[in-house]
């Protein structure tokens, strides 16, 4: 095997800080140590009052805090700062390194013959140093990249040998010793894979639902708990297994465009309501599927596991995909593994007396969610690691899904998914005819979240930085393109040119953003509150609909997966946890402008399937700066070009345009906008809140 290896030079920057009085321990920590209170000790090494620590770093745009004796506060001497939600503030730092600028960039052209492949470099001063490698099926090719002219190549797939089934090409671009992108093109019977083919896991478009909060079509299941410290909003509202099947029989996923389903827990839960034990005490009860007192059965309330496997027979029937939620870290104390079997799990109690209760970055693998959520000890028993991944399978084998999204993956170590993904790879995937996908919830910094992604374990995470990022350039006035612009880059360069990462807009853990566009919360509001006294109540203004549809085509137009949260489509608001887990609501339930704002965003998430480039393509941002972003994606059929303003007021990007582009005619296929190409420079014309797509094919 032939497998490409990435040496990169890291920037080293210094961070200073000056406080007015003798202090005991000063430390930084940022999402590049993972937010560790103790990641980076700050020293005066010299005693001339300045504290000090140096960091070597990636590329990136940074977050980070000064923990001063134990009181976190935003460095003084950076005048960049950012809301962090809670109440303060966050410094930001921004890293890019002069090797980055000489890193080589290839993009597709357009093939004018099936069997050849058409590749561009960015730079043509950089053509006589550069190399292009080209690797099939991770051996170097018998066929070359042929240079046709200066920075041009052609790839002749007919010289390849007889390849049956499915294969992959990747090509490999350096010069002047950088190593530039990395291109990938999936073969089917030795010609490029069509781009209507939507049958790999770049193809996904998923939907997450919470089955108690989607849509009741079995009320003879409902069944709250009674609890009077309970409220409605942490109780079960009486969505099941019924709705989702019925809303699959009634073409609803079907007209919104997604084709997989993340469907939340469905393991049978507590009777009981449990108070929380950190401040404020609120009482909830298991309506969310994460407190599993069983490893098999299904919970009552949603239905049975022959009600779900008829979803998985229903989706599979309409090629559409399942992803089940399943919770590997920890169980609920009333069942029988915590009951038969309490060696397999860690301690509640620390040893000076304090609670291991949500340590989530110091006791990372122990640490409880609760005090009635018991958390397995992997490193000590053995049998527990070999209990759960036999249970992931046997989920796998008895309702057909074709994967997971994994629960709180960096609290559960490398052992259990190593074994989980062995035992995948030799007990399920050669009985299926696509490979089963793996997506991990990882809160924390890009090494760590990457830590957990190679073969051997999974096939990706929800790319949380990247989210945060989109999340505040898009919420505040002054919000810069550029920084979403860099996020995505590092994404590609972390995680690999055609990652699986998932890509978010809201979630069950986040505000949803609709309640930011619409003026209820800002990022420094406690959103956990607000969801208690005072969440809003419904969206007031229009232009919070309009924001929402940049957002979208952002989140439908970058690389990685896209992941639709139940309500995104009709605009649905919320404060945190539980207000962002409202009931979904359906045909009369809605507005006249949600039932709008539904059919925008089925167009965004149509042009998405049906422009492979939007899939599985190369990516190069043409201009960033302020309220505008331009950006290309292309593969073999197709140059694409979309255009953002997240701004309240028309605007106007120009920008010399890569010689990849020049020439080429362009048609308007959504949005709304001006175009004009003179010579080698683009001028485009968006106005308040505008997005637009063009192709070139």
């Amino acid at each position: 095997m032939v497998l490409p290896v990435k040496v990169k030079k890291k920037t080293v920057v210094t961070l200073r800080y000056r406080p007015d009085r003798i202090m005991k321990d000063i430390f930084v920590m940022g999402n590049f140590n993972n937010w560790n209170r103790h990641g980076n000790r700050m020293t005066d090494a010299d005693g001339d009052g300045i504290y000090e620590t140096r960091l070597p770093l990636d590329n990136g745009v940074y977050e980070y805090q000064f923990v001063v004796d134990k009181h976190e506060i935003f460095d003084p001497e950076n005048k960049e700062k950012v809301d962090n939600g809670f109440g303060s503030f966050n410094s930001l730092l921004r890293v890019t390194s002069a090797a980055k600028e000489k890193a080589p960039g290839i993009f597709f052209l357009q093939s004018t013959e099936k069997n050849h492949i058409r590749l561009a470099l960015e730079s043509k001063t950089q053509a006589d140093s550069a190399q292009l490698h080209v690797l099939l099926d991770n051996r170097f090719a018998e066929v070359g990249a042929k240079r046709i002219e200066s920075g041009n190549y052609i790839i002749d797939l007919s010289a390849l040998p007889a390849l049956p089934g499915r294969h992959i090409l990747r090509f490999v671009a350096t010069a002047e010793n950088q190593p530039g992108n990395v291109l990938t093109v999936w073969l089917k019977d030795g010609r490029a894979l069509p781009g209507g083919e939507q049958t790999l896991w770049n193809d996904a478009i998923i939907y997450s639902l919470m089955p108690d909060r989607f849509f009741n079509a079995n009320p003879q299941n409902d069944r709250p708990v009674q609890d009077p410290n309970l409220s409605k909003q942490a109780n079960f509202n009486g969505g099941d297994l019924a709705g989702i099947r019925q809303k699959l029989n009634d073409g609803y996923f079907d007209s919104l465009g997604v084709n997989t389903l993340w469907v939340f827990p469905i393991n049978k839960t507590t009777n009981k309501a449990y108070r929380e034990w950190p401040q404020p005490h609120h009482y909830f009860s298991g309506y969310h599927g994460y407190w599993p007192v069983s490893a098999t059965e299904v919970e009552p309330r949603f239905g049975s596991l022959h009600d779900f496997k008829e979803i998985v027979n229903a989706a599979h029937q309409k090629d559409m995909r399942v992803l089940l939620d399943f919770v590997s870290n920890h169980v609920h104390k009333e069942h029988p593994f915590f009951k038969d079997h309490c060696d397999w799990f860690g301690a509640v109690d620390l040893s000076n007396g304090e609670k291991n209760i949500r340590r989530w970055d110091e006791y990372r693998l122990t640490t409880w969610f609760d005090t009635f959520l018991p958390s397995f000890d992997y490193l000590t028993s053995n049998e527990a690691v070999e209990t759960m991944t036999d249970n992931a399978i046997w989920w796998l084998k008895q309702t057909g899904i074709d994967g997971f999204r994994h629960d709180a993956t960096k609290h559960v170590p490398y052992k259990f998914w190593k074994r989980l993904t062995r035992k995948i790879k030799t007990e399920v995937n050669p009985r299926r005819s696509h490979k089963i996908y793996q997506i991990g919830e990882t809160f924390g910094g890009n090494q760590l979240i990457k830590s957990y992604i190679n073969p051997g374990m999974l096939d990706a995470q929800f790319n949380f930085n990247q989210f945060f990022t989109a999340r505040r350039v898009l919420v505040e006035n002054g919000g810069n393109f550029t920084d979403l612009a860099a996020a995505v880059e590092e994404a590609l360069d972390v995680y690999g040119y055609s990652h699986l990462m998932g890509n978010l807009m809201d979630s069950h853990d986040q505000v949803r953003m609709m309640a930011f566009f619409d003026g209820d919360l800002t990022l420094s509001d406690n959103g956990a509150e607000r969801a208690w006294k005072k969440p809003p109540l419904q969206v007031d203004h229009p232009e919070a609909y309009e924001k929402e549809l940049v957002f979208l085509s952002y989140l439908l137009t970058v690389p990685g997966i896209p992941v639709i949260y139940y309500g995104d489509e009709i605009g649905l608001t919320g404060a945190a946890d539980p207000d962002n887990r409202r009931m979904m609501r359906f045909g009369a339930q809605l507005t006249k402008t949600e039932k709008r704002q539904f059919e925008r965003v089925k167009k965004i998430i149509h042009w998405r399937k049906k422009h492979s480039a939007l899939r599985r393509g190369d990516f190069k941002t043409l201009y960033a700066e302020g309220d505008s972003w331009a950006y290309t994606r292309g593969d073999c059929s197709e140059r694409l070009l979309i255009a953002l303003n997240k701004g309240g007021k028309s605007n106007r990007m120009i920008f010399k345009s890569p010689g990849f582009i020049n020439g080429r005619k362009w048609r308007l296929v959504g949005g709304d906008g001006e175009f004009s190409f003179i010579k080698d420079t683009i001028e485009i014309k968006l106005g308040p809140f505008g997005f637009c797509l063009w192709v070139s094919n």
